[in-house]
């Protein structure tokens, strides 16, 4: 049997995604003040959605698909650890945000959880920003230490 190949479509749904993930935490912590507080509600429950689809997306897809919430082969622990710790704190963040709405002492701990996963999302960012220029950098460097044909030849 022909091993599957994720299909370009897949790829497509989770870019679109990221965006509406990272849209929505963007714009939920940005409003995190009394003036814009409908507005910083309405995306921490678009957030929250968006780590509900997330979620059943990754535990229904089938197992090659970049959808699947599992260590594949060729990805780099650091990534999927990385992957499960922003899907975990933005979702308390949003989780206790939904909670705090209507008690009150969960407040603070929805900031501070919210500051965790500020960082968890920028570290995110950081090891995939690394993996794709280290690539780069490798594919750049790896010529000037592999010999050449021509430099072997008699």
């Amino acid at each position: 049997m022909a091993e599957r190949k994720p299909s370009k479509i897949e790829f497509l749904l989770l870019r679109w995604w990221h965006a509406w993930a990272a849209g929505s935490f963007l714009v939920a912590y940005l409003t995190a003040d009394e003036d814009t507080y409908a507005m910083h509600l309405f995306a921490g429950y678009f957030m929250l959605a968006a780590i509900a689809v997330r979620l059943l997306a990754g535990l229904l897809s089938p197992a090659r698909s970049p959808l699947r919430l599992s260590s594949r082969k060729g990805r780099p622990p650091l990534f999927v650890w990385f992957a499960a710790a922003v899907l975990l704190t933005v979702g308390l963040s949003a989780v206790s945000g939904v909670l705090a709405d209507g008690v009150t002492w969960l407040e603070d701990p929805h900031e501070a959880v919210s500051q965790i996963a500020l960082l968890a999302v920028l570290g995110h960012a950081a090891v995939i920003v690394a993996l794709v220029a280290g690539r780069r950098l490798l594919g750049r460097l790896s010529p000037m230490f592999t010999p050449s044909c021509k430099e072997n030849a008699p």
